[in-house]
């Protein structure tokens, strides 16, 4: 019994690999198939000239495409480094701006006493403080958008 099953395996792999016939028809139309056609003796098996399908070769592909393109150097990276801590540290600058404008602001709305470097109450008047007001507000709208 375990013979026969060996045998039997042993003559599937021939029997699914099929030919591939191409032929063209009295219309001049070609046909592809995979069983040779009846009524027509001209029909070529082009199953040789086929490359086979659904190979990976996504390894050395991409094998080639480092060769090409190597990634980055070093330098560059350094570089990418270097921008993005700017970049961090121009954010944190901002937050800083925005929320010292915030708090200015906040205080500036409510009931405000002045003084100057000698300690002495400086009066200012409304139109004053609006002005003010609304110069925080266009640096709240600078550096917290």
């Amino acid at each position: 019994m375990k013979t026969r099953i060996l045998v039997l395996l042993l003559c599937l792999p021939p029997l699914s690999q099929a030919a591939i016939y191409r032929w063209v028809d009295e219309s001049g139309k070609v046909h592809f198939s995979d069983k040779q056609p009846e009524n027509n003796a001209t029909a070529q098996d082009i199953s040789g000239q086929l490359r086979p399908l659904n190979n990976d070769s996504s390894t050395t592909e991409t094998e080639k495409l480092k060769t090409v393109f190597p990634g980055e150097t070093p330098e560059e990276k350094a570089f990418n480094a270097r921008q993005k801590a700017e970049q961090e540290k121009q954010h944190l600058h901002k937050q800083r701006d925005c929320q010292k404008a915030r708090n200015q602001l906040r205080v500036l709305r409510g009931r405000v006493a002045f003084e100057d470097s000698e300690g002495n109450e400086i009066i200012i008047s409304e139109e004053e403080r609006q002005q003010r007001a609304k110069q925080l507000a266009q640096q709240i709208q600078i550096h917290c958008s």
